[in-house]
């Protein structure tokens, strides 16, 4: 696939395992330059910047919670020190609990509404305003379908997620002015190795997809390497399903 990454730097958040370590990779494969985020997945941080040294790229590993302000604009600071400037931003970094509502504390479900929305905005507040002075840049945000389908065992994260689609929809007719492109990619069941479903509750779960099988972290990297290349530059506002049909939402 020709991206036209060759020398782009890139910053993906969560990076360090699952789905960011998969885009991490493929986005490295393809001649960007790699910052790879975690927030306290460190020695998985370290094996995914090695692999990406052992492809010949470049990486810098930048530490850092999402849902605080001052981490993110530490994190500019290094990256502006290491690579000039970030071309690209693809925010994976995500949390959720899984529960009804009416399971929680009031105080518990701030934490997942500072990282899955506020930590877009603190992201496109540090990092955007360079994007559009340089008349270039590129901000992908992974959701969960059920940003879009809604869900009762994930209900607050899911809702944080929706405000970020229609805040991604809000600001790329801002920041398409300055030849910025911002979308959004929705997300079925991804099997990450994480999932320790038994076969039954596996086999319930597959039948929900036409395609019957979940989703694999190599479905989405196509997709996102897409929307990162110069193929991609007409395409704003957008929110794309990746998911085997499991929705069909127009």
């Amino acid at each position: 696939m020709n991206s036209s990454l060759q020398g782009k730097n890139v910053l993906i958040t969560g990076a360090a395992k699952g789905i960011g370590r998969g885009i991490a990779l493929a986005a490295a494969s393809e001649g960007a330059n790699i910052a790879l985020h975690y927030r306290g997945s460190e020695e998985e941080a370290m094996k995914t910047a090695k692999e990406i040294e052992e492809l010949g790229g470049k990486v810098t590993l930048v530490q850092g919670d999402l849902a605080h302000l001052e981490d993110i604009k530490r994190i500019k600071e290094t990256l502006d020190e290491k690579f000039g400037h970030v071309d690209c931003i693809v925010n994976n970094a995500g949390w959720a609990q899984v529960k009804s509502f009416f399971q929680y504390e009031p105080e518990e479900w701030k934490r997942e509404v500072d990282i899955c929305f506020y930590g877009v905005l603190n992201l496109v507040h540090t990092f955007m305003p360079a994007m559009m002075e340089n008349n270039q840049g590129k901000f992908i945000n992974i959701v969960g379908d059920s940003a879009r389908t809604g869900d009762r065992n994930l209900i607050v994260s899911a809702a944080a997620r929706g405000g970020t689609i229609s805040f991604l929809k809000s600001l790329a007719i801002e920041a398409g002015r300055n030849n910025v492109q911002c979308n959004t990619v929705s997300l079925g069941l991804i099997d990450q190795g994480e999932l320790n479903f038994n076969e039954a509750t596996l086999a319930k779960v597959v039948k929900q997809y036409p395609l019957k099988r979940l989703g694999k972290v190599d479905d989405v990297t196509g997709i996102i390497l897409f929307l990162l290349s110069e193929s991609a530059d007409w395409i704003t506002g957008q929110v794309i399903s990746v998911n085997g049909g499991h929705s069909m939402l127009g």
